[in-house]
């Protein structure tokens, strides 16, 4: 389907029947790797977002009814740190949300009070999905309930890696990295995990028991929020929502590379979580098991720009030319760091009370 830039006129027009009323204004606020946001202004005092969402045939994932989807139902549930959605038309691939006023919060400058509103927030999902309804909510993005999916999925991103296209530079140090770095503590890094799971008494197979998991943003952070002028905090991008397993999303949000929490802020959040998850006293083994499967992974999802699907994403979504070399050193020394932090933590989960 094209991924060209749909012209004004016609985005004002498909606005106003959505809506239901007449557009005013139109402008282009940027978006994340996926998607394209502008700020709809309309008549009376209120204000809209539309999201136009990445499709393409080599992508299975239907982005717009995942989070249209589950931004209705939390809604529905009384959920008010999220947008709210008020229209979506499927064909066209757009959504679109009562526009939310706020400023994103920069790297580094998210503490104990940010972390513990994330914490609530993701404790209140838990609390949501032992509801009946919850049940016909899809799987998480990339979900995994047994050990051995984490195991394969690392691999099956690495395999792809070692396929990537390429004869410049720039490759050749991606490959030297995966070939003399990467593969060798991943060996590693799976027998250490696999062992913790035996000699805990599990079966690296077993898949989690449905009281065992929860209902998960996926990518979760305060790289996807904004902070409201009266402080409150708006999680945005919940394009991978679903079922999941709860230790994944405590890695994930510990792991996460767009964000830079201080140690405090990390024990502060995991400790919350632990709590609201009380009744599964196991998690935080499990958390420690999985925890290097997870940062591994990450290694491997920092070195995307190398792939030829990332770039078709970028191109969608990007308001300004990049150089993607350049952006392929940075990504392949971002890499680099969470392989030596993960190499420096595995044996020793680093955010116990």
């Amino acid at each position: 389907m094209p991924q060209s830039e749909p012209r004004p006129e016609e985005v004002r027009a498909e606005l106003a029947r959505l809506l239901n009323r007449n557009v005013t204004g139109l402008e282009r606020i940027g978006g994340g790797r996926n998607s394209r946001v502008y700020k709809v202004g309309a008549d009376g005092p209120e204000r809209f977002a539309l999201k136009m969402y990445f499709r393409h045939a080599g992508d299975p994932r239907n982005r717009l009814a995942t989070e249209y989807g589950s931004f209705s139902y939390l809604w529905s549930r009384g959920f008010r740190e999220i947008p709210q959605p008020m229209a979506a038309d499927p064909k066209l691939g757009w959504a679109v949300y009562r526009y939310v006023e706020g400023d994103k919060i920069p790297p580094g400058q998210a503490g104990n009070a940010e972390v513990a509103v994330a914490a609530d927030f993701l404790g209140r999902l838990r609390d949501l999905s032992r509801e009946a309804g919850s049940r016909n909510l899809g799987a998480a993005s990339e979900a995994f309930f047994a050990l051995n999916q984490i195991v394969d999925s690392v691999r099956g991103r690495l395999s792809r890696l070692d396929g990537a296209p390429g004869e410049t530079a720039i490759y050749a140090d991606l490959r030297a990295f995966l070939e003399q770095e990467f593969k060798p503590f991943l060996e590693k890094a799976v027998l250490w995990s696999e062992a913790r799971v035996t000699a805990a008494g599990g079966s690296v197979a077993r898949e989690l028991d449905w009281s065992e998991r929860t209902l998960s943003p996926s990518d979760f952070g305060f790289h996807n929020a904004l902070r409201q002028p009266d402080g409150r905090i708006i999680f945005l991008d919940f394009e991978y929502f679903g079922w999941d397993d709860p230790a994944k999303m405590i890695a994930d949000f510990l792991l996460h590379p767009a964000m830079q929490l201080p140690s405090e802020a990390k024990r502060t959040f995991a400790s919350a979580l632990f709590r609201r998850f009380s009744d599964w006293p196991g998690l935080l083994g499990r958390v420690e098991s999985v925890y290097p499967l997870f940062g591994l992974k990450w290694c491997m999802i920092i070195l995307n720009e190398f792939l030829p699907e990332a770039l078709l994403r970028r191109h969608f979504a990007a308001t300004a030319a990049t150089d993607r070399s350049a952006l392929q050193r940075q990504q392949l020394d971002k890499a680099r760091q969470m392989l030596n932090r993960i190499r420096a933590e595995y044996e020793c989960f680093p955010c116990h009370d």
